[in-house]
């Protein structure tokens, strides 16, 4: 038996839905027709794990896969149906099912056990230039995949924010204006309700509150 030291995961890249009314190995033996095509000698995987769970064997353990170039010595290669149209840094859930997540963690657990000297567990796209398995390995693998952040907001729509809120504080502070519009200085009528508008920004003063009090409601 040869030296074990890594799992390489993978997926098939083949739609959801497609050959959902065939047996995982008919799925397998489609797979090594696709791979014999090419001129191997076998299908390049050890493993599969359909979408119902069902794990069924490809390339014997005891053979050399055929599916991480420059990377194939020492490894086990497990391949999952689905992954079509996925990308390397997208969640497991968005492609595969909780049945492939089950079974795919507990052959894992079971390849570790059988052979101890497997200590490493890698995507296909941690050492090329692929999308495969369309989900970060290691992040799924401890349970810590960090759900997508929500898109940027640009400087444009930023801007756009800040000057609805101005416009909001400024419409409430313009009355103080007029409470002292009779004073000769009208430029210190200007300054005060640009304290009253820099107050409300850094949450001094209430603006609900401030609406309030120029409305008589005390």
């Amino acid at each position: 038996m040869r030296k074990l030291d890594s799992i390489f995961i993978h997926c098939t890249a083949t739609r959801a839905e497609w050959w959902a009314d065939r047996r995982p190995e008919e799925k397998a033996a489609e797979c090594r027709r696709w791979h014999l095509d090419r001129g191997w000698s076998d299908v390049g995987y050890n493993y599969f794990v359909d979408r119902d769970g069902t794990v069924t064997e490809g390339r014997p353990i005891e053979k050399t896969p055929a599916a991480q170039k420059g990377h194939n010595t020492g490894s086990v290669a497990i391949s999952l149906w689905g992954g079509h149209g996925g990308e390397q840094h997208d969640k497991f859930e968005e492609h595969f099912t909780a049945d492939q997540d089950r079974a795919l963690r507990k052959l894992i657990a079971q390849l570790r056990m059988e052979y101890p000297s497997i200590t490493k567990v890698r995507g296909h796209n941690e050492v090329s230039a692929k999308q495969c398995p369309c989900f970060g390995v290691s992040e799924w693998l401890n349970g810590v995949e960090a759900a997508k952040k929500p898109a940027r907001k640009s400087v444009a729509q930023t801007k756009t924010i800040q000057a609805s809120s101005v416009a909001k504080i400024a419409s409430v502070a313009t009355p103080l204006v007029g409470v002292v519009g009779g004073l000769p200085w009208q430029n210190l009528a200007i300054m005060g309700a640009l304290a009253v508008v820099a107050m409300v920004a850094l949450g001094v003063i209430d603006i609900e509150r401030l609406g309030k009090w120029n409305k008589g409601d005390r």
